[in-house]
């Protein structure tokens, strides 16, 4: 019983890596657009 415990936590941790570094990889990503962006419309105006 504990060691499928300790795999399940395991298991999430992984994931929780996962997830975390898609999501800091995403957020980058969108911040960077919205950088480029930026300086193309402000000559426009």
């Amino acid at each position: 019983m504990k060691s499928c415990l300790g795999m399940i936590f395991i298991i999430l941790v992984f994931v929780a890596v996962i997830g975390g570094g898609a999501l800091i990889w995403y957020l980058s990503d969108t911040a960077e657009i919205s950088r480029k962006d930026a300086p193309l419309s402000a000559p426009a105006n």
